[in-house]
């Protein structure tokens, strides 16, 4: 059960750096892009981006999860 809470906070921080990083070039395209093709852009790294928070914050996979995990 520890390894298991390891693992996911290193998922976890990864994914919390990884968003840092998409939020920092969305900032940057939004500030230097200044042609149409920069919005479609920043709609695929928003899309991305809620794609992580979702699957890695808000559980959503819990709910199609056919065992309930115990808690101790």
């Amino acid at each position: 059960m520890e390894e298991k809470k390891k693992q996911l906070l290193k998922i976890g921080t990864s994914v919390i750096v990884l968003l840092f990083f998409l939020t920092l070039a969305e900032f940057f395209i939004g500030a230097y892009v200044k042609i149409w093709w920069g919005a479609v852009i920043l709609l695929g790294i928003g899309l991305l981006k809620s794609v992580f928070v979702i699957r890695d914050y808000m559980h959503v996979g819990r709910l199609f999860a056919g065992d309930e995990e115990t808690h101790s």
